[in-house]
């Protein structure tokens, strides 16, 4: 599947309706799943995740978040926090990460498992800056579709791939509302380091990653190892940075092993 680094310590009588204890059998086991959150990456929504979100369907509650009411004069860490139960696990891909590692940051009690996707614990950097500043100045002027042909030459390992889900990417560019961009632009220019909080962190953490990823490296990677010895990384090799289209059956492989290792 991929290369794993192990962490080093180790109603009744109607067609087509169920009957009703069957339905409350239902009700009651949803409820007693436990809570998955998956955060999506810049420019990215909901359908980024739609495979492992049916791969996870009968082990926990799956709640895939998007950035429409992403502002950016809003909290939006403390907003998300609010709607979410007293315990969650989160899934956070590329940007969502950087997301994810804020909850913890914030609330480290509350979250019980996290997994990386793709993703890094970097503050934002100079360089980071400029870039974010650039991405915006480029949605502004020339809009999401210029954006997106910007960066995909940089998403995906295959040219076939790329050919492949170029659309689903474009699409979900073109579906952002504009504050929300911006809100995203801005926090990637203006994060704070998460090694500390990432460190701290006491639960079950996974980080999966492409082998071939230009935009969070596997020296990132390695990065977030060193500050958490016990993470469990698995590199997907042939694959760059969208993993959850590029190499997402090895990826729901992995997040159902993350949520039930037995």
């Amino acid at each position: 599947m991929g290369r794993e680094h192990t962490p080093s310590d180790g109603a009744a009588g109607r067609p087509g309706m169920c009957p009703p204890r069957r339905v409350a059998r239902r009700k009651v086991a949803a409820q007693a799943l436990p809570t998955v959150v998956m955060i999506p990456g810049t420019l990215c929504d909901a359908r980024l995740f739609a495979r492992q979100k049916r791969a996870l369907r009968d082990l926990a509650d799956v709640r895939v978040v998007d950035y429409d009411d992403l502002r950016p004069t809003r909290d939006w860490a403390d907003a998300l926090l609010a709607r979410l139960p007293q315990r969650f696990s989160v899934v956070g891909f590329s940007l969502g990460g950087l997301w994810a590692l804020e909850l913890v940051r914030r609330a480290p009690h509350r979250v019980e498992r996290l997994a990386m996707v793709a993703s890094n614990a970097h503050g934002a950097s100079a360089a980071g800056r400029r870039n974010s500043a650039r991405l915006w100045r480029l949605w502004r002027t020339r809009g999401p579709d210029a954006v997106a042909g910007r960066v995909l030459p940089a998403y995906f390992h295959h040219e076939r791939q790329r050919q492949r889900h170029a659309p689903l990417v474009l699409s979900m560019a073109r579906r952002s509302r504009r504050d929300a961009a911006a809100a995203q632009f801005h926090w990637a220019a203006s994060r704070p380091d998460g090694h500390a909080a990432l460190a701290g962190f006491q639960g079950p953490l996974l980080l999966v990653s492409g082998a071939r990823d230009r935009v969070c490296t596997p020296a990132m990677q390695r990065t977030m190892v060193r500050a958490q010895p016990r993470a469990q990384w698995l590199e997907l090799p042939r694959v760059g940075h969208f993993v959850p289209l590029e190499g997402g059956a090895r990826l729901c492989h992995a997040l159902r092993r993350w949520l039930n290792p037995a």
